[in-house]
């Protein structure tokens, strides 16, 4: 594997004056997950009795959950694919956005079953072992987008086993890499979210470029 800087600076030349375009997709994302949470912001603050709060509260954590499995979720996989195509050095004549929403809607059933039954593995895991096997196991399944998107032949049960063994022995590559990006991260809680409408893509892209240089040195190998 390369240095952690050498894939930031592979995602920086991939981005360079693109910035602004893969801003818009991560911002559409972002916007969709504040709006499903914005009325138990504002419960607290609209004169609703302690009983009325708490089913509104209750309420919305479910719209809230489902929006971001069906929705949310898949937007996520499907800029992830966006990004991978531009870190391949693919053009493309769609803007991400619009590249984004095709990848949405032409894998959209095979990324929620991917979703599905990922939760199902992990919950019960993270419940028993306090958290700790379900964040291991969250950075096994960190590379299911790009396979399901490089093989439309697999379903979500192979899509969750090729990512643990492609991850097998670089999970705490992957943890550091993004570890990496903790000042930006600090920076865009500073600026009240808004730098992470270009963060998340850097730190995307420096994925994909991350799970391309698996998939050559392990599938292809293969």
């Amino acid at each position: 594997m390369r240095l952690y800087s050498e894939y930031r600076a592979m995602a920086r030349e991939t981005l360079e004056g693109r910035w602004g375009e893969v801003a818009l997709p991560t911002f559409i994302i972002l916007a969709i997950t504040l709006l499903c949470s914005a009325p138990s912001l504002v419960s607290p603050f609209i004169g609703l009795s302690d009983t009325s709060r708490l089913f509104m509260d209750s309420s919305m954590s479910g719209l809230t959950t489902l929006v971001s499995l069906l929705i949310v979720s898949p937007l996520e996989f499907a800029l992830y694919n966006v990004l991978l195509t531009m870190a391949r050095g693919i053009s493309d004549d769609e803007s991400p956005v619009g590249a984004m929403f095709s990848f949405f809607k032409s894998d959209w059933v095979r990324y929620v079953k991917a979703l599905i039954l990922e939760l199902v593995i992990i919950v019960p895991v993270s419940i028993v072992t306090l958290g700790i096997g379900g964040v291991i196991l969250g950075y096994a399944y960190q590379m299911i987008p790009y396979l399901l998107r490089d093989y439309p032949e697999i379903g979500a049960r192979e899509a969750l086993r090729l990512s643990r063994e492609l991850m097998r022995g670089h999970k705490w590559d992957l943890f550091v890499l993004q570890f990496t990006f903790i000042g930006w991260m600090i920076l865009s809680i500073l600026t009240a979210g808004i730098g992470f409408i270009w963060l998340m893509p850097y730190m995307a892209t420096a994925q994909a470029h991350f799970y391309q240089d698996l998939k050559d040195t392990q599938i292809e190998e293969e």
